[in-house]
């Protein structure tokens, strides 16, 4: 939301300066305007959309990597975000379909913390998932 405001605060700003360079506001400098409004919201969808993904992800690899299986479906729900912001504590959901033994199996894991350090995230229960898989 902070990134949304600063945007249009700067194009507000870069209208006024075009207007009081030019002491008229024509064809031309509209084109600018829409030019920098559609680069901004391109800006600023790619990177909400860039920061969704990251978690799902890095549990998909791990998960992947850990239990000798491919993922071919999954989908997630980030928990702690209806009641808490957290920049570094997430709570997810994730359910996914595998491959296993030639057949496909429909599991859910519910409650994964992970903790982000840095630029890292760790899975604070990934030994103990509370893992349910059922056959598709």
């Amino acid at each position: 939301m902070q990134i949304m405001l600063i945007a249009i605060l700067f194009i507000v700003l870069v209208a006024y300066v075009i207007y009081k360079v030019n002491g008229k506001f024509e064809g031309k400098e509209f084109g600018i305007l829409i030019a920098v409004l559609v680069l901004s919201g391109i800006l600023t969808y790619a990177l909400i959309e860039d920061k969704k993904q990251e978690v799902p992800e890095v549990f998909k690899t791990k998960y992947e990597k850990t239990h000798e299986v491919k993922i071919s479906k999954f989908s997630y729900e980030r928990l702690n975000n209806k009641m808490v912001s957290s920049k570094t504590n997430f709570i997810y959901d994730f359910d996914f379909i595998t491959l296993k033994d030639g057949k496909e199996y429909l599991c859910s894991v519910k409650n994964v913390k992970v903790v982000k350090i840095e630029d890292e995230f760790v899975f604070e229960n990934f030994d103990k998932l509370d893992e349910k898989c059922t056959k598709k």
